[in-house]
C-alpha cells in the first residue's frame, strides 16, 4: 500500500524527497516562493505543488488541487512560533502581543488548521531544536497543547484527537547516513489509538566507542559525498558533466548515483570567488578556520576578527561537513573545498545534505544554493519516513 502526503512549507523539498525514498507518494506541497515551488514540482511528478501564501490558501482550496481530502501524513517546517499561552478565545505572544502581530504565530496556527481540516493519521513537525526550550518551554508546551486540543470546540468541549510523542526527540542527521551533523527538531504527533510511535534508531555512528556503536556504519564523511564528483573550477559554468569515476565507489556514492542516470550529474557550478579569497584559500588547512590564519595572511581578505572568528572555514575530506545552511547562498566561505581553491558547487552542497543525483535544482545559483541550505536532508527524511510507515502498519 502507499500511503499519500502532502508537504508544507516544503522548499525544495528535501523532506519530501526522504518520505518518498521511504516508499510515500507525495500529493501536494506549498511554497511561498515560485521557483522554489518549480524545484519541487520538478522533483515530485505526482504533487500539485503551488507556491502562495498558505494563510491566503484555505485547506478546502487545496484538496481541490489534489483531488482530496484525505491524506495519510502531513509534513512540514512552518517558523517557530512566539506564542506562549493559549486560551480559547485568543492566543498571546511571550511579548504580550496578539496572534495576529506575529506572523509566524499565524503560519504555525496555519499548519494545524491544516491537520484539523485533512485530519492525517499522523503528522511531523520539524524546526530548530530550541524551540523546545526558547522562553523556558513556554512556546514548545503551548505547541502541544493546541495541538492536543484539535478535535475540541471553541469553549474546549469535546475529545482531542491527536497526541504528541513525548518526549520529542532532536535528532542529528549525521546518525542516519547524511555526511553532516545537522540537528533538528521533529515532533510526532498521531490520533489517538493503541499503537506505538517509534523515533528511528541511528543507523551510523559518529565519535562513539562503545559497543553500541561497533553494530552501526561508521559515519559518511565529505570525502564519501563528493568524491566521485566532475572536477571543477570556479569559472566553469557547465552545468551537466560527467562524473569523475564511476568505480571504486563508497557506498554512499553508490546510492546517491544510482538515483541519477549514471553519466553525468547536474547543478554542479560554483560561485566565483573574488582574488583576495583566492589568495588566502592556499594558506589554510583541513578544518583551519579564519583566525587560524597569521595576521599578515587575514589583512588580504579583512572582517571584524571579534565577530567573524570562523568567517572562512575548509572542510575535512574524513570527516562529516558541520551544517549546511542558507548562508551558503551569500558566499560559500564555510565551505571552502577540502583540497581545492573555491567554495563548494551547488551540487556538492546537495550531496552533502543526501540530495539524490537525480534532484535538480531550480533557479539561479544564488537561489539554488539557498534551496539547498534550507532542506531537511533526504536520508533524514527517509529515516523518519521509514518509522512513521511502521506506525501506519501497526
Amino acid at each position: 500500500m502507499s500511503y499519500q502526503f502532502i508537504d508544507l512549507f516544503c522548499g525544495a523539498g528535501g523532506f519530501s524527497k526522504g518520505l518518498e525514498l521511504a516508499g510515500f507518494e507525495c500529493i501536494g506541497g506549498i511554497e511561498l516562493k515560485e521557483v522554489i515551488a518549480k524545484t519541487h514540482q520538478l522533483n515530485h511528478k505526482k504533487s500539485k505543488t503551488i507556491f502562495g501564501d498558505i494563510r491566503e490558501i484555505p485547506p478546502e482550496k487545496f484538496a481541490e488541487v489534489i483531488g482530496t481530502n484525505h491524506v495519510d501524513v502531513i509534513i512540514g517546517g512552518p517558523p517557530c512560533p512566539t506564542f506562549s499561552t493559549i486560551g480559547h478565545a485568543k492566543i498571546r505572544s511571550v511579548t504580550g502581543k496578539s496572534v495576529s502581530e506575529d506572523p509566524r504565530n499565524q503560519l504555525f496556527l496555519e499548519y494545524l488548521r491544516y491537520v484539523d481540516y485533512f485530519r492525517p493519521e499522523i503528522f511531523v513537525i520539524e524546526n530548530v531544536p530550541n524551540f523546545i526550550t526558547k522562553y523556558k518551554g513556554k512556546i514548545f508546551n503551548t505547541a502541544v497543547e493546541i495541538i492536543e486540543n484539535i478535535g475540541k470546540d471553541d469553549e474546549g468541549n469535546g475529545e482531542g484527537i491527536y497526541e504528541v510523542v513525548k518526549p520529542v526527540q532532536v535528532v542529528n542527521a549525521v546518525y542516519y547516513g547524511v555526511p553532516q551533523t545537522r540537528r533538528r527538531m521533529m515532533l510526532v504527533a498521531h490520533k489517538k489509538s493503541n499503537k506505538v510511535f517509534e523515533y528511528p534508531k541511528p543507523t551510523h555512528y559518529y565519535d562513539q566507542e562503545d559497543e553500541e556503536s561497533k553494530k552501526l556504519k561508521p559515519c559518511n564523511t565529505v570525502e564519501d559525498a563528493i568524491g566521485d564528483l566532475p572536477t571543477i573550477t570556479d569559472n566553469w559554468r557547465i552545468s551537466e558533466m560527467p562524473y569523475s569515476k564511476t568505480e571504486g565507489l563508497t557506498e554512499y556514492q553508490r546510492l546517491m548515483q544510482s538515483y541519477g542516470n549514471g553519466k553525468t550529474i547536474k547543478n554542479n557550478i560554483c560561485r566565483m570567488s573574488n582574488d583576495r579569497a583566492k589568495r588566502v584559500f592556499p594558506h589554510m588547512a583541513q578544518g583551519s578556520i579564519y583566525m587560524d590564519l597569521p595576521p599578515e595572511i587575514r589583512q588580504i581578505l579583512p572582517f571584524r576578527e571579534d565577530i567573524f572568528k570562523d568567517r572562512l572555514k575548509r572542510l575535512v575530506m574524513k570527516e562529516p561537513s558541520w551544517t549546511v545552511i542558507a548562508h551558503i547562498g551569500m558566499d560559500g566561505y564555510m565551505y571552502i573545498h577540502p583540497t581545492e581553491n573555491r567554495t563548494l558547487s551547488v551540487r556538492e552542497a546537495a550531496r552533502i545534505q543526501s540530495f539524490p543525483d537525480d534532484f535538480e535544482f531550480v533557479g539561479n545559483q544564488q537561489e539554488t544554493y539557498v534551496q539547498v541550505g534550507n532542506a531537511v536532508p533526504p536520508l533524514l527524511g527517509k529515516a523518519i519516513g521509514e518509522s512513521i510507515k511502521q506506525y501506519l502498519e501497526g
